[in-house]
């Protein structure tokens, strides 16, 4: 009986042990959670700030002297993208030029300012038709026909505005970019806006003018050369308001299939950048090389590859720890 006692002791210490360990490993393990590592499209962007404002009307101008012809047009009309708006003869630097020899009047401006005081204007406004070619001029966007003040027979000079195309309602930020980023700057790229107003909502635009001309601005970190940039939104909204603070990020170019990590993912010490990634249970240092730096994270050029999965904990972790899983996190474009 004794013998039995005895037996009986020894198999409740041994599964006391046996318990006591597991639940000993098990305190060991640090919750944490996780990121399967996939590739991503990364967007390159230049970043600005600006006001928003309704869109200015676009003067339509003439690169030449010439005689209107047909006005297609009334102050008032809409008109859409490649609607005609007038025709006119243009008086050319060849026709001024070959003029020039017979009566001494040398340029267009000169020979408009001639007919202004002619007997009988209309006489010479036929003979100069004679000479010139008709020319045509379509809208280049949609938009309401304003400062139209011409009709047939008028002559105007060389860069006269004949008329101006007002953006119903069309929205506008105008931002200045630095000289070193404008290069990468072109007609029609995306952009992303934020408004400081409600800064959970992003809003669709497109660069839709660049500015010919540098000038310098006062900026965050002093003077500077920028050259002006207008951001046109896509989609008008009631709750935005002229004035309101917006910042911008124009995407200039996409990187196709990069391994980006959020930025407090990178560790470092003296041997360099460092990620914990999950194996078999345990979380294992691995060096990294780091790259190129996005919006929200930072290119990883080698010591990980896709399907890693890589270990978010804010607190310290040894190589080898024990841990366990304590939420799965979906990665999403940095």
């Amino acid at each position: 009986m004794k013998r039995y006692i005895i037996l009986f002791s020894i198999t409740l210490l041994t599964v006391s042990v046996i318990s006591m360990s597991g639940y000993m490993l098990r305190g060991d393990e640090i919750p944490v959670e996780i990121m399967t590592v996939e590739p991503q499209d990364m967007d390159n962007t230049v970043n600005a700030t600006g006001k928003l404002q309704y869109r200015s009307g676009k003067p339509v101008k003439v690169g030449y002297a010439g005689i209107m012809d047909t006005v297609a047009v009334k102050n008032g009309d809409k008109v859409s993208c490649d609607d005609l708006l007038f025709t006119y003869y243009k008086i050319d630097d060849a026709y001024t030029a070959l003029l020039s020899e017979y009566t001494g009047i040398k340029g267009a401006d000169a020979l408009i300012g001639a007919a202004s005081r002619y007997a009988d204007p209309a006489e010479l406004t036929s003979e100069i038709k004679k000479y010139c070619s008709v020319e045509s001029v379509y809208a280049q966007s949609e938009g309401r026909v304003t400062g139209l003040s011409m009709g047939q027979d008028d002559i105007f000079t060389k860069n006269t505005t004949v008329l101006t195309l007002t953006e119903e309602q069309s929205l506008e930020i105008p931002v200045n970019i630095n000289e070193t980023y404008i290069g990468s700057i072109e007609k029609g790229q995306r952009a992303d806006i934020v408004f400081n107003a409600d800064r959970s909502r992003h809003y669709s635009a497109f660069v839709s003018e660049i500015s010919d001309e540098a000038s310098v601005t006062s900026g965050m970190t002093g003077k500077e050369t920028t050259v002006e940039v207008r951001l046109v939104l896509d989609k008008n909204d009631k709750e935005l308001r002229a004035g309101y603070s917006a910042e911008c990020s124009i995407v200039t170019s996409t990187d196709k299939g990069v391994i980006v990590l959020p930025y407090e993912l990178i560790r470092t010490d003296e041997q360099g950048d460092y990620v914990f990634v999950l194996k078999d249970g345990r979380a294992r240092r691995t060096p990294v090389k780091t790259g190129k730096e996005y919006k929200k994270g930072i290119a990883v050029d080698s010591g990980i590859k896709e399907k890693d999965v890589v270990i978010i904990y804010s607190g310290e972790l040894s190589d080898g720890q024990r841990v366990s899983i304590a939420e799965r996190t979906v990665q999403d474009d940095a």
